[in-house]
């Protein structure tokens, strides 16, 4: 009996989960409201209400899922000898997770959640840069890597935008790349 509610829940909150994510195709979370998701999803609020405060709150928990699954990669990944490969693993889960990651990186996403993803790879970019140019003060790599995170988000939209033709590896290739050259004025 426990097997088939813990599948009945999965059920629920996917489908609450996918319907919140198809309303924000058209409009930001600001506008959506439980009535909405509840009709789009063909299930009651008090169900809604079972699993969530609000829609915010739903999507708060879309965000963390994926936001552990792209961390847990690029932790997984971290015996790689570059940024790019770093870089790598968050294109590859996005790329995974196309449908949300559309759109949580569109005009209608979270800019906070966009943030955290690209800041995974902050620490270890700022102490890769830091022993290419041991002379440049912290607060110049700081800015460089916003700069570069900024450009990051702004790639990715670019990549939805015109149909990913572009593999996860030829994107971080590219940034990577950039960043030598923004490294390079630095010194």
């Amino acid at each position: 009996m426990a097997e088939k509610t813990d599948r009945r829940i999965k059920y629920t909150k996917m489908v609450l989960k996918q319907s919140l994510l198809n309303l924000m195709h058209d409009q930001p979370i600001e506008k959506i409201t439980v009535k909405d998701i509840c009709e789009k999803a063909d299930i009651n609020r008090g169900t809604f209400y079972a699993h969530y405060k609000d829609p915010y709150h739903l999507l708060t928990q879309i965000e963390n899922e994926l936001f552990d699954e792209i961390n847990a990669s690029v932790e997984s990944s971290l015996k790689a000898e570059s940024i790019s490969g770093l870089l790598d693993e968050i294109f590859v889960s996005i790329q995974e997770n196309i449908d949300l990651c559309r759109v949580l990186f569109s005009d209608h996403g979270d800019k906070v959640f966009v943030r955290r993803i690209m800041n995974i790879a902050r620490e270890r970019s700022i102490a890769e840069w830091k022993k290419i140019i041991p002379s440049s003060k912290d607060e110049q790599l700081e800015r460089l890597y916003t700069f570069y995170a900024s450009g990051c988000v702004a790639i990715v939209q670019d990549w939805f935008q015109n149909g990913m033709k572009e593999s996860p590896q030829e994107l971080s290739d590219f940034i990577e790349k950039i960043s030598v050259q923004g490294l390079r004025a630095l010194r």
